[in-house]
């Protein structure tokens, strides 16, 4: 939850409760529509039904501020993971979208012009037509609304630097939409309503210059003259733990990212929920003052040798941009795309050059520019030179950029860091297209690290954005690590339209003609693009089952496409930060409507215990961690789990009881019934806190209540013993791990265990509430399993699963009393 809270939220009883959500239909099924099922990350079998128009919502839902507070605090205070599943599934989606922009207050004046209302929020400011006085007048402390025909890269700047963005053309997927959002700047595009000539601005027949104020609505699309009031509350601490929750519902099933391009960027993905970052578009890294002439002078040098020189300098400033953000990310998963737009995007606009080549007004080295901007121009640039075909034609491009990556990663890894870097090749169509461009990373990456440290966390994969790649699947997963899709290609393609064309004009007119129900730029079709993804998805696992699928379009904030994607088996989704908070809600409102997720009562209260203590000024002594009471916390609690382990680390300790008992440990250590180890940090049973832990167990009577329940434990036992020693030994030698296909096979088969194990560990805590904590912990460890912590299989002392599930099996054992060696468990 937020830091800044001022309202706490109650710290709710506790207690254990396992719910298994109730089943929610999904409505409007239409021959068009299908079933699809398939096994996630952590096991749990999802079946969704596909519509066209997404799934219903309730009748009843949450849509004001007042209504998500009184019911988020309801539902922490009351302990209840009924009613927590119940608020996740009632919270409308565009309340959350709502309270984290700042929206026009009432009455509003009346719109003077209206376009695509592309990135939500309000704003007021003077009108700038070009990026470089949107710069200048920023800098003198002015609110600036940059108003434009389109944006390209060349603007990146001058849009960061203004309050608002409106552009006469382009749709929810153009540039300017794409960054608006990214950085939470309302923007208002494709509006014919606007002309933009030199400094003048027309809006529905009235004159602007350059000065004038205006303001622009991003949700709604409108444009009105003169300053407005607008509204911004501070977001409600509320609305923190709801996504809290959200997260607890969708862990293991799919994590949520951020398109991200700096560290700033980074940061602020972090601060809305991120997991990771999911695109980091390069060539924003080069369009900065410093850079840009750099990058220009590459592609206007003519020789190698030259090239080469500018290209060095680029991977120098790079590798800096690489440095600040991995920085920011730590051990998380980052996604880097190499190069991707056309290199005449780098160049000035071509009818800004050739207006003043006939004025005379340009010298030699403007000339040549010119020359350059002419060449490289493309009849269809979005077709044309750009993605992979660029590493192609300009030899040596994408290789650099590998090794300002790798560089910046080993400075990580020096540092203390982990990182995941996941480098994606943009644009991929064939196969032999995606194997060549691997090589290239590879091999820029033996350049810089030689001793392979970067080996096991640098992964290449490709970015299927052509129906060719979509179809092509199955063959490209031979050689890719991951896929990502992005849908505002595919879906470009699949169309056969041009996106910035045709939203302004072409897709209203086909509305209301009743020829398409929804902006396909903006919903997911999910008749032909959505069945190129989900056949892509298919192929690419059955040839793959380890592979790992995201996607990083803006489809992946939209309510009803990110739905559809997560049924269809996708397992990451990565949008702009501002709109991660609303893809967290939906996406656990879908893992709910699937009707089969389980979920642990204990971990909804983890959370929005240690929040309220944080918020509360209650004394220590009533403080709560892990949904148990610390005051209940016994002598016996610890000796227990010190016999079952041996011996343990504080957090050990802590992992097993489910709270931090260091108040008692340190007691039971004063009265020398427990050993501190310093040389190992660990705590041992003395021999007085033994002979007590073994006269209380022999005091009490075998809980003969699980036997039934063991019966079925002791058949799954069997199983996991084989998959463990799977793990560890093939044909008779030890494991190599270095065939990716037969591992994911292993932790197949362990996520089938696992899936088998929860009814059965939810029986056995009928009898015994405290042992439910060994699901949560089993589920941590599969979940670090999926995320790459390969020793969290079988590793010892790890808290791996393995781990878990051989104090479960002490735990069972020494419950009913029963002699380890009869029973022929070894």
């Amino acid at each position: 939850m937020s830091p800044d809270s001022n309202r706490a939220v109650q710290r709710p009883d506790q207690r254990q409760c396992t719910i298994k959500s109730s089943p929610i239909s999904w409505t409007h099924c239409s021959p068009a529509s299908k079933t699809t099922q398939r096994t996630n990350t952590v096991g749990r079998r999802l079946a969704f039904h596909y519509a066209p128009q997404g799934p219903a919502m309730s009748n009843t839902q949450i849509s004001t501020r007042e209504e998500l507070i009184d019911h988020v605090v309801a539902a922490s205070n009351s302990g209840s993971a009924e009613m927590v599943l119940e608020v996740v599934q009632r919270v409308a989606p565009e309340l959350v979208d709502r309270l984290l922009h700042a929206e026009i207050a009432s009455p509003a004046a009346t719109a003077l012009g209206s376009g695509i209302g592309a990135s939500p929020g309000a704003a007021s400011g003077e009108i700038v037509t070009s990026a470089a006085h949107a710069l200048q007048k920023s800098d003198e402390g002015r609110s600036v609304i940059l108003v434009r025909p389109v944006t390209t890269p060349d603007d990146v700047l001058g849009m960061q630097a203004s309050v608002g963005i409106v552009t006469m053309h382009g749709g929810m997927s153009s540039h300017a939409a794409v960054v608006a959002r990214g950085w939470g700047i309302p923007a208002v595009v494709g509006s014919p309503d606007v002309e933009v000539d030199g400094s003048t601005v027309t809006i529905h027949g009235v004159e602007f210059t350059e000065g004038d104020i205006i303001s622009i609505d991003g949700r709604a699309g409108t444009i009105y003259r003169g300053a407005i009031n607008t509204d911004q509350q501070q977001v409600p601490p509320e609305l923190w733990q709801l996504l809290d929750w959200a997260d607890t519902i969708t862990n293991g099933v799919v994590s949520i990212r951020a398109n991200a391009d700096t560290g700033r960027d980074a940061q602020r993905s972090l601060e809305h929920g991120a997991v990771g970052i999911g695109l980091c578009r390069t060539e924003h890294m080069f369009l900065t003052d410093d850079r840009l002439p750099i990058m220009r002078s590459f592609i206007l040098s003519d020789d190698a040798e030259t090239q080469e020189g500018f290209l060095n300098d680029l991977e120098q400033a790079q590798e800096r941009d690489f440095d600040e953000l991995l920085d920011v990310m730590g051990d998380r998963p980052v996604t880097i795309r190499l190069l991707d737009p056309p290199l005449h995007e780098f160049l000035p606009e071509a009818d800004e050059l050739f207006v003043s080549q006939g004025a005379g007004e340009l010298n030699d080295e403007q000339n040549k520019l010119l020359d350059a901007v002419v060449k490289l121009r493309e009849m269809n640039p979005m077709l044309g030179t750009r993605g992979v075909r660029l590493g192609a034609v300009r030899a040596g491009l994408y290789e650099a950029q590998v090794r300002s990556l790798c560089r910046a990663a080993l400075n990580a890894l020096s540092g203390g860091c982990r990182p995941k870097i996941e480098v994606m090749i943009p644009l991929i169509n064939d196969p032999a297209e995606f194997r060549l461009a691997r090589e290239w990373v590879r091999g820029a990456q033996a350049e810089v690290d030689p001793e392979g440290m970067l080996d096991d966390s640098l992964t290449v994969g490709a970015m299927i954005e052509t129906p060719r790649a979509a179809l092509l699947a199955r063959e490209i997963a031979q050689d890719a690590d991951f896929f990502s899709f992005g849908t505002n290609d595919l879906t470009q393609m699949t169309f056969g339209l041009s996106r910035d064309d045709v939203e302004a004009r072409l897709l209203p007119r086909y509305r209301s003609l009743g020829l398409i129900d929804d902006n396909p730029f903006e919903v997911l079709d999910q008749v032909a693009v959505g069945t190129l993804i989900a056949t892509a998805i298919s192929d690419a696992r059955n040839e793959k089952p380890s592979i790992n699928i995201g996607v990083c379009g803006e489809h992946a904030g939209e309510p009803r496409s990110i739905a559809f994607l997560i049924g269809a088996g996708c397992t990451s989704l990565s949008c702009s930060p501002y709109r991660v908070p609303v893809t967290r809600l939906v996406a656990a409102q879908t893992v709910l409507q699937s009707g089969s997720t389980v979920v642990s009562g204990e971990s909804f209260f983890r959370g929005a215990s240690a929040t309220a203590n944080a918020q509360t000024e209650s004394p220590p002594d009533q403080t709560t961690d892990g949904g148990v009471d610390i005051e209940s916390i016994t002598d016996i609690d610890v000796l227990r789990v010190l016999r079952l382990r041996g011996f343990a680390t504080g957090d050990g300790l802590r992992q097993s009881i489910g709270v931090d008992p260091s108040q008692v440990v340190e007691r039971l250590v004063a009265d020398e019934q427990v050993n501190f180890i310093e040389a190992r940090n660990m705590y041992m049973l003395a021999p007085s806190g033994r002979s007590r832990i073994d006269d209380h167990l022999a005091a009490s009577d075998p809980i003969t209540e699980l036997s039934d329940a063991y019966e079925s434990f002791l058949s799954l036992n069997t199983e996991f013993k084989q998959v463990c020693t799977d793990w560890q030994v093939r044909d008779g030698e030890p494991n190599s791990h270095d065939d990716d296909d037969y591992d994911a096979a292993c932790i197949a088969r362990l996520r089938d265990v696992y899936m088998r194990s929860e009814p059965v560990i939810s029986e056995i805590a009928t009898a015994v509430p405290r042992l439910n904590l060994y699901r949560s912990r089993l589920l941590e460890a599969l979940t670090a399993i999926d995320d790459g912590q390969s020793q969290r299989f079988t590793g010892v002392m790890c808290e791996s699963f393995h781990d878990v599930w051989m104090e479960l099996h002490e735990d069972l054992i020494v419950l009913q009393k029963i002699d380890r060696v009869s029973e022929g468990s070894f």
